[in-house]
């Protein structure tokens, strides 16, 4: 990684956690704790006394003291007064030469340019090459002849916005322009992250239209859904008078896509059905239902969910990656939920081709946590007003509501704002301020809870989850059984294994081991950190059946090494009380895979009598 980058991921890490522990972050960048350290000093000389990066104990934090300066650096000035020593501005101004010319480039010529020699820009020709190949661009060349970049020009554009703009200012607005762009964000309270991709969209357009490089069709499965704002109106009209162009439909659809990625308070939104999106959204929930063998409310989820997937769906699209405020923290909490949307997500690279982030799956699983648990009853408490400020969009500020009124009870009352609505004179008496940044404001005198890893009290969600389980998790209608497997030489001779010894013991119907067969080849149960979920359905009444098999040795499964096998038999009917343990058994299947602890638990039980008191012991199933 160039060091500008990990400049930049340490700074991004520290502005979206109020602190990260020095071994994550050093394990996050995938570099020793030296290099890292290093980084960290040669950083703070470089930020100066305006923002400094301290260490308390092995806890990392960022103090602030100049949040224009943070502003400016984060839209991207350390990468713009990088020399051509870096790598990754050699590798942007290659991208930009190549994109804006109208002939073949020589080689010579492009390393002559920059004063590095021809085995210097081949080594950077390779990196390119491979990050055009995420975009469906490729880079030819001919002998004699010169280097080409060839792809759609819609990808191009993207390539060019997302690599170029971060190491080179445009050359295409005008001080008029920008000066009229500064005026219209302020005007709309647009966030600065979308100001800054707005800008970057509006050049590379301009640009490109004024180079006979149009678009000619409409982005498939784009919604537009502000282009009837005034916002937009002006934008367009401003752009047609001071460059003399004419915008087709499909060049106003493109202009404004950073304004449709997420939602935005200042703008107006006209609700747009797409053809396609409840086909897709059938698609996602097909795979879910296969995968896991779980029922839900699809209808109702689809209510609450159509919205955030028009918004996903464009950053999928144009490659918008989304702030996670949650750092991993979803897929600890919600295992299952989690797993949900890592499903939906291959299915949804399946169609478009991109590999969800991180941040999308979590933004996901609260959707589908919410749906699995929508009926949990409500806890008492006197009512208390509590303020969410948050700047990542309407759909988040929902997520957070709806995740306090889960961890604090339905008797709280809650304000949204956006960071720019958010007046700290007139909104200032609050039992708690919950902030997804830090407020540029001092003396509050409510008390101000910088939201990190989903909240900074994550312990009362943690204290409630275990008072929750230990009257939960009483095995009313969960069958717990145990086996230490033999030697086998494939995965489907230790799925026979497991469900013989059931049928033999009638726990399940004499049909169960061909089912659980047929469905692993149909998609595999195995599902990484060692673990593997072989689940459907016992046509024999009863409890559910969880069978932990236990590998004395570790097999190989498509390229996946797995110890633990989960076989789950589950009831053709499923009562309410069973359905609730079902899915809090999911959940501690999931628990267990990224849980090295737990595993190490696990590989020690040697008999069922084990099994069953460890489960007691750690509060699991």
């Amino acid at each position: 990684m160039a060091l500008v980058n990990r400049w930049y991921r340490i700074l991004d890490t520290l502005i979206a956690q109020h602190s990260v522990t020095l071994e994550d972050l050093r394990a996050d960048l995938n570099v020793s704790m030296h290099t890292l350290q290093k980084s960290i000093e040669q950083l703070n000389d470089l930020l100066d006394a305006d923002i400094q990066i301290r260490q308390r104990g092995n806890q990392l934090f960022l103090e602030v003291y100049d949040y224009a300066r943070l502003e400016d650096i984060m839209a991207g000035s350390l990468r713009k007064e990088s020399d051509f020593n870096s790598a990754s501005k050699r590798c942007s101004y290659l991208i930009k030469q190549l994109i804006r010319s109208t002939s073949p480039l020589l080689i010579d010529d492009l390393a002559e340019s920059i004063g590095v020699s021809r085995t210097t820009i081949n080594k950077d020709l390779k990196q390119v090459k491979s990050l055009a190949k995420g975009y469906h661009i490729h880079i030819v060349g001919k002998p004699n002849h010169g280097l080409e970049i060839v792809g759609e020009e819609l990808n191009l554009r993207l390539f060019y916005i997302h690599y170029v703009y971060s190491y080179f200012d445009s050359d295409t607005l005008t001080d008029e322009t920008l000066d009229f762009l500064e005026n219209l964000y302020s005007d709309f309270k647009i966030p600065r992250k979308t100001q800054e991709l707005l800008t970057k969209v509006v050049s590379i357009t301009i640009a490109r239209i004024k180079r006979g490089k149009p678009l000619e069709d409409f982005i498939k499965y784009y919604t537009n859904e502000v282009k009837q704002s005034s916002f937009v109106e002006a934008l367009i009209y401003h752009i047609a008078m001071a460059y003399q162009i004419s915008l087709s439909q499909y060049e106003q659809d493109f202009l404004v896509f950073p304004l449709n990625t997420q939602f935005i308070d200042g703008l107006t939104y006209t609700q747009t059905h797409i053809k396609d999106l409840q086909a897709l959204y059938q698609r996602l929930v097909k795979r879910i239902k296969e995968t896991l063998l779980l029922s839900f409310d699809e209808e109702r989820l689809f209510v609450e969910i159509h919205t955030h997937l028009k918004f996903l769906i464009n950053r999928l699209i144009f490659r918008v990656q989304i702030n996670d405020i949650f750092h991993g923290e979803i897929q600890q909490k919600y295992p299952l939920a989690f797993e949900m949307a890592k499903v939906a997500g291959e299915e949804l690279k399946s169609h478009f081709g991109y590999q969800l982030e991180q941040s999308e799956m979590s933004y996901l699983a609260l959707y589908f946590e919410m749906i699995l648990h929508e009926n949990e009853p409500a806890s008492d408490g006197k009512k208390r007003k509590i303020a969410v400020v948050c700047t990542t969009g309407r759909g988040t500020a929902n997520m957070i509501y709806r995740q306090l009124m889960r961890v604090l009870g339905h008797d709280i009352e809650i304000v949204q704002y956006s960071e720019e609505a958010f007046n700290p004179r007139a909104d200032d008496d609050y039992f708690a301020i919950f902030t997804t940044v830090p407020l540029k404001f001092s003396n509050l005198k409510s008390p101000v809870i910088h939201i990190t890893n989903l909240f900074d009290d994550q312990w009362l969600r943690e204290e409630w989850q275990r008072v929750k389980h230990y009257h939960q998790k009483n095995l009313k209608t969960i069958n717990l059984q145990f086996v230490r497997l033999l030697n086998s030489a494939s995965y489907k001779d230790y799925l026979k294994q497991m469900a013989d010894l059931l049928g033999a013991n009638q726990l399940v119907d004499s049909d169960f081991s061909r089912r659980i067969l047929e469905r692993e080849e149909k998609q595999s149960t195995v599902f990484g950190n060692g673990i593997a979920f072989p689940h459907t359905v016992n046509q024999t009444q009863g409890k559910t059946i969880l069978m932990l098999g236990l590998l004395e040795n570790g097999l190989r499964v498509n390229n996946e090494l797995v110890e633990f096998v989960f076989l789950v038999a589950i009831p053709q009917e499923v009562e309410s009380q069973m359905e609730s343990e079902l899915l809090e058994l999911y959940d501690d299947i999931f628990r267990i895979a990224g849980d090295d602890d737990l595993k190490d638990d696990l590989r020690k039980v040697k008999t069922q009598a084990d099994f069953i008191a460890l489960t007691r012991q750690k509060g699991i199933f």
